[in-house]
């Protein structure tokens, strides 16, 4: 997919009509009730972010679901760069709203805190949806049209996993063990990246075996 031929599926909007909009709405308003909830006020920094968070990341995690992916198939776009853009779509949504979120919460914490504080919950944010849209892609790219449907069950499991695995502990607040669950954080982070990347090739690409090399081949007959 060339540069021009994306930007036209965007300017056009057929890009925007092919996504599930439904989940990025009820996110929105989900985030919309909790701030109004709120009344304006930052009671649990850490706390209030991270649910903010998880309520983006749900509803993200839809954004693979590709009802048109069969036909596709035959179309000489890969399903990275069908990924690719769809995913982009997403981060057009979310990376605005979350740096917003960040700017208002962020402003009760302690001055010294707010850098390490803003950088680990953006990393645990990145990792929560990374991790979503690894399982989508897997799910495409093994032929379910609407993979989105698991993610939020899988999203939530996992983080019922990560609280309790005291000896890991990775929903820590501002202290001694933020650094460390927050390289656990990253080393999820770049797991996932990997897994993502491996499940956005398309399904018919083989690695080409050296025996069957077309010059060897040809020396052969």
């Amino acid at each position: 997919m060339t540069p021009s031929v994306a930007c036209e599926l965007v300017r056009s909007g057929h890009l925007v009509r092919s996504l599930r909009l439904a989940p990025f709405v009820t996110g929105a308003a989900a985030v919309a009730a909790f701030l109004a909830a709120r009344d304006g006020g930052t009671h649990d920094v850490i706390g209030d972010l991270r649910v903010l968070g998880l309520l983006l990341a749900l509803g993200s995690g839809y954004v693979l679901d590709d009802g048109a992916a069969v036909t596709l198939q035959a179309s000489p776009y890969s399903l990275a760069r069908r990924l690719w853009l769809r995913i982009g779509c997403a981060a057009v949504v979310v990376v605005p709203l979350w740096t917003a979120l960040l700017a208002h919460f962020l402003s009760s914490a302690p001055a010294g805190d707010r850098w390490a504080l803003g950088l680990g919950l953006t990393v645990e944010l990145a990792a929560a949806l990374t991790v979503i849209w690894a399982v989508a892609a897997w799910g495409r790219r093994h032929g379910f049209e609407h993979p989105g449907i698991i993610t939020a069950p899988l999203l939530l499991a996992s983080l019922l996993l990560a609280v309790s695995i005291p000896q890991a502990p990775m929903l820590v607040g501002s202290g001694a063990q933020w650094t460390s669950a927050h390289l656990r954080w990253s080393g999820i982070l770049v797991g996932a990246t990997c897994v993502l990347v491996a499940g956005m090739r398309d399904p018919a690409a083989r690695r080409r075996s050296p025996d069957r090399h077309p010059t060897r081949e040809r020396q052969r007959g």
